[in-house]
C-alpha cells in the first residue's frame, strides 16, 4: 500500500507547470487598497516588521499612491492601516524583501485550473527585493509594471512549458536559485519569435541584463509542484517555506493552513563575507526552490552535486532528503522533495542558498549565503502529524 508521503511525491512530481499570462494582483490574488503580500511566514507585528520589508512596502505605498512620503508611508505600514499578508498563503511566492501591492503584474505559473503567482524580477539594479529606498527603486517599479510588463505579454500569447526551461538550466549549469542564468537565456529563446519588434527590443535588452529572471518564474513552478500535496492525510512531504526576515517557516501536506515557525537566523556567508554590515535573518520565498530539491540541494542521477563551501556545515547528508528522481527532466534527473519525516528520521536539515539582505535597510543585497531551518520546525511538524 502506497504511504501518504510516496502519495504526496507522487502528486507533486505528476505536476506540468506552464508559465501561462500577466495579470495584476488586485485580480489574480483579490488584493485590496492598502493590502501587500510579503515573504514567508505571517509578521507577527506590523510595529516590527523587518526593515527591508519596510522600505519595499512604504516603496509599494507610493506606488499605488496611497502616501504622499516616505514618513506617512511608514506610519501607514506600521499602525497596521496598510495589511501586511504572506504571500505564500495566496499561492503566490516573492523574493526577498519583496513585496506585491494590488496594482503590480503578476506572472502565472499553472498546471490545468491550478495557478501560483509572482512578480516579474526586476533584474540587478534598483530592485524592490534588497529592501533599500530611493526614487530609482520607485522609477524601476513603474517600468518594470508598465512599458516591460506591456512587451512581456505578448510573448505569453501561448503557455511556456517550464520543466523543459528548469532541466536546459541545469544541464548548463544553474541550480535553478542562485544561478538561473541558462535558463532566463533558454525562456528569452522560447518568446523571442512570439514578439514585435519593439516589444522584443525592449524584453531582449532587459533579458540580457537579467540573468535571474527566471528565478521568478521557477519559485512560482517550484510551489505550484509542491502544493499538489495539500491536504493528504498523514502525509509529511514540505509543501511551503520561506522567512520574513525575523521567522522562518515550513508547512506540511497534511497540515496545509499550518505555518511551524522558528526565528529566523542569519544565513551562513564566507568569512570576511559581510564587511561591517549586519545581516538580516533569513528572507525570502525563493527557499521553496531548495525543498522542492532544487537550488542548494540540487542532485543528479549521477551523483554529481554543486560544491557547496567548507563553511556550510552539514551539508554533505542533504541528498540523502530528496525522495525521486523527477521523470520529465530528461537531461538531468534532479532528486526531488523532502519530507519533515525524512529530516528527523535521518537528523539532517535540508540546506537553503539564499540572498543575505542588510537588516538596517541601506545596502540592500550583502552576499549570497546558505541556510539550514531549525531541525525543531520538522520535528514540530512531524509531531503534529503523529498527535
Amino acid at each position: 500500500m502506497e504511504s501518504p508521503d510516496a502519495h504526496a511525491v507522487r502528486k507533486i512530481l505528476s505536476v506540468e507547470p506552464t508559465l501561462q499570462r500577466l495579470e495584476r494582483a488586485s485580480s489574480a490574488l483579490g488584493l485590496a487598497r492598502h493590502e501587500l503580500v510579503h515573504a514567508g511566514p505571517p509578521i507577527r507585528d506590523a510595529a516590527s516588521v523587518c526593515r527591508p520589508i519596510l522600505h519595499s512596502a512604504i516603496t509599494a505605498s507610493l506606488f499605488e499612491g496611497w502616501a504622499d512620503s516616505v514618513e506617512q508611508a511608514e506610519r501607514l505600514v506600521r499602525d497596521g492601516t496598510i495589511r501586511l499578508r504572506p504571500a505564500q498563503d495566496l499561492d503566490c511566492v516573492v523574493p526577498l524583501a519583496d513585496v506585491v501591492s494590488p496594482s503590480m503584474t503578476l506572472q502565472a505559473v499553472g498546471d490545468g485550473s491550478q495557478v501560483c503567482w509572482t512578480p516579474l524580477n526586476g533584474g540587478v539594479e534598483h530592485v524592490l527585493r534588497v529592501g533599500v529606498l530611493g526614487d530609482e527603486v520607485l522609477a524601476r517599479l513603474r517600468w518594470l509594471n508598465g512599458p516591460f510588463a506591456q512587451a512581456y505579454a505578448q510573448a505569453l500569447s501561448s503557455p511556456v512549458p517550464v520543466l523543459d526551461l528548469a532541466d536546459q538550466g541545469l544541464e548548463g549549469g544553474d541550480d535553478c536559485h542562485g544561478r538561473t542564468g541558462v535558463a532566463t537565456v533558454a525562456l528569452w529563446k522560447t518568446i523571442e519569435r512570439r514578439l514585435n519588434d519593439d516589444a522584443a527590443a525592449i524584453c531582449r535588452e532587459f533579458l540580457q541584463r537579467s540573468p535571474s529572471f527566471f528565478l521568478n518564474v521557477w519559485m512560482a513552478a517550484s510551489q505550484l509542484m509542491l502544493r499538489a500535496a495539500r491536504g493528504i492525510p498523514g502525509a509529511t512531504v514540505v509543501t511551503a517555506a520561506g522567512g520574513n526576515g525575523t521567522e522562518f517557516g515550513i508547512r506540511i501536506a497534511s497540515k496545509p493552513e499550518t505555518w511551524f515557525t522558528a526565528r529566523a537566523m542569519p544565513p551562513a556567508v564566507a568569512p570576511g563575507g559581510l564587511g561591517a554590515a549586519e545581516p538580516l535573518g533569513a528572507i525570502g520565498d525563493s527557499a521553496v526552490v531548495d525543498i522542492l530539491g532544487l537550488g542548494a540541494m540540487t542532485t543528479l542521477e549521477s551523483g554529481v552535486a554543486p560544491a557547496l563551501p567548507p563553511f556550510v556545515q552539514g551539508a554533505e547528508g542533504r541528498a540523502s532528503l530528496l525522495a525521486a528522481a523527477h521523470p520529465r527532466f530528461r537531461r538531468t534527473h534532479p532528486r526531488m522533495v523532502v519530507s519533515a519525516r525524512r529530516v528527523v528520521e535521518s537528523a539532517t536539515v535540508p540546506i537553503i542558498s539564499l540572498g543575505v539582505l542588510d537588516k538596517a535597510g541601506r545596502l540592500g543585497r550583502l552576499t549570497g549565503g546558505y541556510y539550514r531551518p531549525s531541525f525543531d520546525l520538522f520535528g514540530s511538524a512531524l509531531a503534529s502529524v503523529n498527535a
